[in-house]
């Protein structure tokens, strides 16, 4: 069994793509009128309009991406304009991370194994 997408929607999510797109450092294409598919490292995120406001909580569910250079990563997003809030730490069980929320609210994790 393998991951194909994630299904990711918004009440604008041509708004919410800007965000991804500068997160991947790809483009998203419309396949069909409501339908944006974006490559991210061997998994499709899908954007769909929603006419309902979405509601994140905090302890959701997030997407998780292992990156080779967390620090690098990070660098690179800030100066991509992305909000990426506090450094990489690396915690005890040996992996180094730091998270953003997009703007919907969604919670995105970036790690390197460090052990």
């Amino acid at each position: 069994m393998k991951l194909r997408c994630i299904n990711i929607v918004s009440q604008t999510p041509e708004d919410l793509i800007k965000f991804y797109e500068k997160v991947f450092d790809a483009s998203a294409n419309q396949l069909v009128p409501g339908r944006w598919e974006l490559p991210a490292g061997g998994v499709t995120l899908v954007f769909t309009p929603t006419c309902e406001k979405v509601t994140v909580p905090t302890d959701s569910c997030g997407l998780e991406f292992e990156v080779e250079d967390v620090d690098r990563e990070y660098a690179r997003l800030q100066a991509a304009g992305v909000p990426v809030g506090e450094p990489p730490v690396t915690y005890p069980w040996q992996w180094r991370a730091f998270g953003v929320k997009d703007r919907e609210g969604n919670n995105l994790d970036f790690v390197q194994f460090a052990g």
